[in-house]
């Protein structure tokens, strides 16, 4: 089928993220390219797995427990459970997938390392997302742009952050300096200058996000996450654990183009953390106030060392699972204390969904023609169509 060209296109953009917990799955309508463009958001959901789906998909992150045998079949899964997942989303939102012109999917993230090492007889970096994007056209009849990464990644590049494209689409009209924070299983932010010039946009990960959070909460309270904060509000800050965590994370003070995963937030990293708490008698409340405090100063840390001394800010604007933590939002707010700090559903996006939304701008760029990584941000030699489409 040839693909039909339009001057406004609606496009279905998915997430699955490191935190493995569900797909999130944003219907946009798009016209033009790049910033010359108007984008609307139109719906969405965030579809959480099955207990057996979560666990199916964690196994395939850790190496000593998959195989390439299991890989092959999880990357043929991913799209048969997505492919259903539309389906559902369509039919509550009374569509059908002839309505859609096409589907922006990042896949799921299973390895990736950017800084090269050698392999054989070369120096190699490289990054896995599986959930096969040709797989999921064929399932869905829909278009699919999908493995945004390599592309950046082949370019010298660290391959993340991507939804910078997206900040910049979507941020630059409000003529401010804006910081676009997203807290997903990891923290990342996108600087925006108000001038609009793409040249001076800054992002890059920043360090942990739920991810600790959410791997301790689930050893010693057997929960998938702190709702709302509430159980870091009954503890107590303890500068001991604090102070543990900032030696061993190398990763916080480390100078951009960065990016970071569960390769180094992994269970390792959260064993270690309930191995010191235990050993110095830390009470259970005080790890998660202490670990929720850590992720707001990853975030505040970065901004202060690599963006403060280029620029201000005029507005904090913050998405991603994080936002709904309001302990972990006090803290950003008391960390920024001069700076506005507000969720990004004041600007008409769903808190949850931005990631998703970001891969349908980016599939509405790849089609297009356009370039979409930022090379200051993810380190690549030059700027790169990011993609592979895949026709029905």
């Amino acid at each position: 089928m040839k693909f039909q060209f339009k001057d406004k296109l609606n496009i279905i953009g998915l997430m699955s993220g490191t935190s493995c917990d569900g797909l999130d799955i944003a219907l946009i309508e798009i016209s033009g390219n790049g910033n010359n463009g108007d984008l609307k958001f139109v719906n969405g959901a965030s579809i959480a797995y099955s207990a057996v789906q979560k666990k199916a998909i964690q196994k395939a992150t850790h190496s000593v427990k998959s195989n390439i045998n299991y890989i092959s079949q999880l990357n043929f899964y991913l799209p048969q459970i997505w492919s259903e997942m539309i389906a559902n989303f369509l039919k509550e939102n009374k569509l059908t997938a002839s309505q859609i012109d096409l589907i922006g999917s990042h896949g799921q993230t299973i390895w990736h390392q950017p800084e090269k090492e050698v392999f054989a007889d070369k120096s190699i970096s490289s990054t896995m997302q599986i959930g096969d994007p040709s797989v999921l056209a064929q399932l869905t009849s829909i278009p699919v742009v999908g493995d945004f990464r390599v592309a950046d990644i082949a370019l010298g590049g660290q391959g993340a952050p991507l939804i910078p494209y997206f900040d910049w689409v979507f941020f630059n009209q409000f003529k401010k300096n804006i910081l676009s924070v997203n807290i997903g299983g990891i923290s990342n932010f996108t600087f925006i200058p108000k001038d609009g010039d793409i040249m001076k946009v800054s992002a890059f990960d920043c360090g942990p996000g739920n991810m600790l959070i959410d791997g301790v909460i689930q050893h010693i309270f057997n929960k998938p996450f702190d709702k709302g904060g509430i159980i870091a509000t009954k503890g107590n800050f303890s500068e001991k654990l604090f102070e543990f965590i900032k030696i061993n994370d190398r990763f916080v003070k480390s100078k951009p183009p960065k990016s970071t995963g569960r390769e180094h937030y992994n269970e390792t990293f959260v064993s270690n953390i309930l191995k010191f708490s235990l050993d110095n008698q830390i009470n259970k409340n005080n790890i998660i106030h202490t670990l929720t405090i850590y992720t707001a100063y990853a975030i505040y840390k970065n901004y202060e060392l690599f963006i403060e001394t280029q620029s201000s800010i005029n507005e904090i604007i913050v998405a991603g699972g994080g936002a709904h933590n309001n302990f972990l939002m006090q803290k950003l707010e008391e960390y920024f204390s001069s700076t506005i700090v507000t969720p990004i559903s004041k600007y008409g996006m769903d808190i949850d969904l931005k990631e998703a939304i970001g891969f349908a701008v980016l599939a509405n760029g790849t089609i297009r023609g356009n370039s979409s990584n930022i090379p200051q941000a993810t380190g690549a030699k030059k700027p790169a169509i990011l993609g592979k489409f895949c026709m029905v």
